[in-house]
């Protein structure tokens, strides 16, 4: 490079530094009057890359040094984030790499919409996308061509491959959820648009995934299938993910009374849930099966579902394997927690503990105003950006302790366990876009609320412990 064009990039640099927004070079102050020039754009691309903590930290620690604000880094993922059109079609044999394994995938994605205006809006347009998981016997080629057609090849469509349709384990819910991730870094998938679905032993790993990870879909799709009491607590996390549930009256396999219970507890609680019992008895399995008659109202619900972004109520129930945010709130650690995981294939002996499952309810009452119930809980998470709070006010957040006594809710004090700004970090950003690679679920900062030991003693509840 020659002297004008490094005396160039050096004026550039150090004008960026003061006109932050508009574009990705700052500078670093070293030592004396040396400077380095950074690339912040690159910094985010290392930091997302690695798997090394140590490199995490280094990067915050360069991006902090020059003040690189959320608005900045948000603009550089969502350029990240766009993608170029791909393979349009049925693609049968596919292969996802997870944890040293191949599982195989059928994926179908469709044709640009014919209304789109021009070529590059076709390009930049959002594809649905509906999760199919088989039953016993299934596999993902087999099932996924019913599945184009019953969506009028409208919906991009993916039926992985699971041994013995095991969708209940810990290793099937991360092998799914890391599939779907890689194929959002892919593809144009809209992130507002993914179901979940699934037949008998796929229904128990809609129901299970679904219930875990609500935030992620727009719709669960249970059919022909259904879960023990002992998981119908975690329903409770369903408070703002739609659910429609197929049974057949005369299913041999899985009883009608485990899906009744279910649309119950839903229906009691409020919860958006759609419920068809269908009579119908099938040559080959008898009722446990999708009729085609069912379809048609199945398709126009999942039409017009889209997942909800920040709501203003969030329910959990939480175990010890599962700790992860719903929307903006997360538990971080609870009391004694049970851990629960069912055999399979993959992990014939998973470990196990009875214990208790933890509650937090948080809500939205007002301009920057938050109350929180929790039950079994020793710590958690609020997240929050633009959307929720205004980060020039203070926010306020209270907490209460709660027990179940039967069908009562004993309430403790309620206590103010925060009343201050918070403030914005980039660290929150780019950490919680790493874990969701979800431009649609970005948040820029947190409040985290380490509980006091209970205000009101823990009661023995047969429901709650395993």
């Amino acid at each position: 490079m020659t002297a004008p064009k490094i005396f160039l990039v050096f004026l550039l640099a150090v004008s960026c530094s003061t006109t932050q927004k508009s574009s990705t070079t700052r500078t670093m102050q070293e030592s004396g009057a040396t400077r380095k020039i950074i690339d912040v754009a690159s910094e985010v691309n290392t930091f997302l890359s690695t798997q090394n903590p140590a490199v995490e930290n280094q990067v915050l620690a360069r991006l902090k040094s020059i003040r690189v604000s959320n608005e900045t880094i948000k603009s550089i993922l969502r350029a990240r984030g766009k993608k170029a059109a791909g393979f349009v079609g049925l693609q049968k044999n596919l292969q996802h790499k997870h944890n040293g394994e191949n599982y195989p995938y059928a994926l179908f994605l469709p044709e640009p919409s014919p209304s789109s205006p021009s070529p590059s809006s076709r390009a930049d347009e959002k594809i649905p996308l509906i999760v199919v998981l088989h039953g016993l016997g299934g596999n993902g080629a087999n099932t996924i061509p019913a599945w184009v057609e019953r969506l009028n090849k409208e919906f991009a469509v993916l039926c992985p491959t699971y041994p013995m349709a095991a969708w209940w384990t810990r290793h099937a819910e991360k092998m799914v959820l890391s599939l779907i991730d890689q194929l959002r870094a892919r593809y144009n998938l809209d992130s507002d648009r993914i179901f979940l679905a699934g037949l008998s032993n796929g229904a128990i790993g809609t129901y299970m995934i679904g219930m875990f990870y609500p935030d992620r879909f727009a719709g669960l799709i249970p059919i022909a299938g259904s879960i023990t009491p002992r998981y119908m607590h975690f329903l409770v996390n369903l408070r703002n993910t739609p659910i429609y549930i197929i049974h057949g009256a005369h299913d041999p396999f899985f009883p009608i009374q485990l899906s009744r219970r279910i649309h119950k507890i839903l229906f009691d609680m409020k919860y958006p849930v759609t419920y068809r019992e269908h009579g119908e008895r099938g040559q080959a399995h008898a009722g446990h099966f999708l009729p085609e008659s069912e379809v048609p109202a199945m398709a126009e619900w999942i039409r017009k579902q889209k997942r909800r972004r920040n709501p203003a109520v969030i329910r959990m129930t939480r175990e010890g394997n599962h700790l992860g945010a719903i929307h903006w709130a997360r538990l971080v650690q609870g009391r004694n927690l049970a851990l629960l995981e069912l055999p399979g294939p993959e992990n014939p002996q998973p470990v196990k503990r009875d214990g208790k499952v933890a509650t937090l309810f948080a809500a939205r009452k007002g301009h920057n105003i938050f109350e929180v119930m929790t039950e079994h809980a020793i710590k958690y998470d609020l997240y929050f950006n633009t959307e929720t709070i205004d980060f020039d006010a203070p926010v306020t957040i209270t907490t209460q302790k709660i027990q179940v006594q039967g069908d009562k809710l004993i309430r403790g004090e309620k206590e103010t366990s925060y009343k201050r700004k918070v403030e914005k970090d980039i660290a929150v950003l780019l950490r919680g876009y790493k874990n969701s690679r979800d431009l649609n679920r970005l948040y820029d900062g947190r409040v985290r609320i380490l509980l006091e030991p209970t205000l009101v003693q823990s009661a023995t509840h047969p429901s709650i412990f395993f």
